[in-house]
This record gives structure tokens, sequence and C-alpha cells, in this order.
């Protein structure tokens, strides 16, 4: 065989599992006729988030991404050009609403790949809220891509939590829920 043809498999973990939240959020994967391009979009003021993205992707992929700030926009993205990335992740590759991407089934086999990917999602596309005049906080994901929400919510029940599933987002609304939960996945922190 062509060593050309061989491509890292990527071994299942808690790493592996917080990148495929984090490419389920703010990533994409483009294609193109001989490699793939993963690109993860990034708030420049997250200068820690950004740094933490970077050596995920290059633990995982054993290739050192790229950095590229846009001109418009406070963004940067990190990316990393590779073959069969959509395929090693599980993710397909173009518009996930359109493709219908979600939570890849081997993550659902352990709480911890769980935990680690719900991390990685509700740090892109989550938030936590807190409102002392009302007496009420949540934290929430909002996501366009159905099946994202879908396997969301199916994960946090995995772990025990009682979520909420609306039309663009799923959330955790009882206090003592959404402080174990954000305190488990260590939400935000770096």
């Amino acid at each position: 065989m062509n060593k050309k043809n061989l491509v890292k498999v990527l071994r299942e973990s808690k790493v592996l599992a917080e990148l495929i939240g984090i490419v389920l959020g703010d990533g994409h994967i483009h294609k193109f006729p001989r490699t793939e391009k993963l690109v993860i979009t990034c708030d420049k003021s997250q200068s820690n988030y950004i740094s933490h993205i970077y050596k995920l992707v290059e633990r995982i992929f054993s290739k050192a991404p790229s950095l590229f700030n846009r001109k418009k926009g406070n963004v940067i993205d990190v990316c990393l050009y590779q073959c069969k990335i959509s395929a090693r992740l599980k993710i397909a590759s173009g518009n996930k609403i359109r493709n219908n991407v979600g939570i890849p089934s081997w993550i659902f086999k352990s709480k911890k790949h769980v935990a680690a990917c719900l991390k990685g999602l509700f740090e892109t596309d989550g938030c936590f809220q807190k409102d002392n005049g009302n007496y009420a906080q949540y934290i929430e994901l909002k996501n366009c891509c159905e099946r994202i929400r879908k396997d969301t919510f199916k994960a946090l029940l995995l772990l025990g939590y009682n979520p909420q599933l609306g039309k663009n987002y799923v959330r955790l609304a009882r206090r003592e829920e959404v402080y174990n939960f954000k305190k488990a996945i260590k939400f935000r922190e770096y």
C-alpha cells in the first residue's frame, strides 16, 4: 500500500469528543478534490480559547494548524488542511444543516465522552445567563441544526439532567442542574 494513502485513525477519547463538539458548533469542513480543510471560527478577544483549540487540533491531527485573521469582523480562523478529516471525525463536510450532522454514535457509549462533547458544543454555541432580579439562571445551546439540538438533548438526558428542547435551543434551567453542569464541563475555564 502506498504511504500517501495511509491516514491516521483518530483514537476515540475525551479530547477528540471535545473537538467534535467544537466543530459541530463553530467549525466547518470544506472538501476539495485532493484534501479537506477544517476551519474553526473564534472571537479574536478569546485568546485563551483560541490557544486551547489550537492545541486540541495539533494534538489530534499531529500537525500544527494555521491561524488566519479575517480582515472584516472580529474573528480568527483556526485552519488545518489534511486528507479525510470528515471521515475521521465522522462529520460530513459541507453545510451542517443540509447534511443534518449530529454527535457521532461512539460518543454516546461513554459518559466522559458525552460530557467532553457537550463542553465543546456549549462553549461554541452556548451561553450562561444569570438574572438576579428574577432569581433565574440557565445554560443554553442555540443551534439551527435539528439533529445537533436533538443529540444535545439526548446527551443531557444521558447525564441525568432535565433539559428543555425548543425550536432553536436546548436549555438547562433548574438552578442546581445549571451550576452542576457548568462545573462538570468546566464551562469556559482555560
